[in-house]
């Protein structure tokens, strides 16, 4: 048998890696691959590990000691493995990002499948340095803020980081101590889409490429960053999606418009306009002579329509919350009136 271990990095497509396996399982199984999830969930044998579940990777990282889970995630692996290559299985893959980060508990079970005779490999996704520091910042910053107080900006949140944040070797080093010629370490910025090439490199066929936790675009973000500066507190990304999923209930389009000035005509449209009109132009201006006057001139362009200025549409957004304002307090006050009348009633 064959472990294949994913060990991410973050911010390097893992979760699109991780949903085209989920999606092709009936794929895979045809081509003798067992996809086992991200903590093992999906291994098919009998008593499971309280970790042993989708959303399991803290549990097993960060709760469960570590000589009882590397004991644990050895017995598991070794059982499925000997439960898969007797049902005809000669590869499986276990991916998760956590992993890189974490090596104390997941090595030493490794080594001792090794041991046993199966073959391990480990492959990893790098990325340019700086990009996934953006990339990063991003979601552990300001989307998942994952420290108290206001948003801060990068750089005190980067200068917060111990002093090997963001250095990749020193992650890699456990695993290249550990399994010597057995990690795959690839560009993620030179790979292209990301799923299809892990696909392609491990020879997996049949399975389309599925896009998953893709990057918001800037208002969200922003808007991510607002809300969550609001809160002393810690605030996970799931907190704003209650914003997120009224705005998606209200806006149908979900459309992104350009700005005003784009809207409108352009000076070659509107000359095209009025040339595909000139028999129109040239009788209106008959019409007009006869009547004693001028005719139409087109000379000079017709006066520019301009994109409100900042300033001009925080005003417009400023008297619309205050007079929602007003109107939730004047709801907020029937409310309290009528909850004041149901107790007289109740009284009485």
């Amino acid at each position: 048998m064959k472990l294949l271990v994913h060990i991410g990095h973050g911010k390097t497509g893992s979760s699109s890696i991780q949903g085209a396996l989920l999606s092709g399982e009936a794929q895979l199984t045809a081509q003798r691959i067992k996809y086992l999830g991200l903590m093992l969930e999906r291994a098919v044998t009998q008593g499971r590990k309280p970790w042993q579940v989708g959303i399991g990777s803290s549990t097993f990282f960060n709760q469960t000691p570590v000589p009882k889970a590397i004991q644990d995630l050895a017995e598991t692996l070794d059982g499925e493995l000997r439960t898969l290559q007797g049902a005809g299985f000669d590869t499986a893959i276990w991916s998760n990002e956590w992993i890189l980060e974490r090596p104390q508990r997941v090595i030493p079970a490794l080594q001792t499948l090794a041991a046993s005779g199966v073959e391990i490999e480990i492959q990893v996704y790098l990325r340019r340095h700086d990009k996934w520091a953006i990339s990063a910042y991003t979601q552990w910053g300001l989307r998942h803020k994952t420290y108290t107080g206001p948003i801060q900006s990068f750089d005190t949140w980067a200068g917060a980081k111990p002093v090997a944040f963001g250095k990749f070797h020193n992650l890699l080093e456990p695993w290249l101590n550990a399994f010597p010629g057995r990690l795959r370490v690839m560009n993620f910025d030179a790979a292209g889409d990301v799923t299809e090439h892990f696909l392609r490199i491990n020879g997996i066929t049949g399975i389309e490429a599925v896009t998953e936790n893709v990057s918001p675009p800037p208002t969200v973000v922003a808007g991510h960053a607002v809300f969550n500066s609001r809160q002393r507190r810690e605030m996970p990304p799931h907190e704003f999606d209650h914003v997120l999923n009224l705005i998606k209930r209200t806006d149908q389009m979900q459309s992104v418009l350009p700005t005003l000035d784009k809207l409108m005509p352009q000076p070659a449209a509107l000359d095209k306009f009025v040339q595909d009109r000139a028999d129109d132009v040239e009788k209106i201006n008959a019409l007009l002579l006869e009547s004693g006057e001028p005719p139409l001139s087109f000379e000079g362009d017709p006066k520019e329509t301009r994109h409100p200025a900042s300033w001009e549409m925080d005003q417009f957004m400023l008297k619309m919350i205050y007079a929602l304002f007003e109107e939730v307090g004047a709801l907020r006050n029937q409310v309290n009136a009528l909850k004041a009348a149901g107790t007289t009633t109740e009284k009485g």
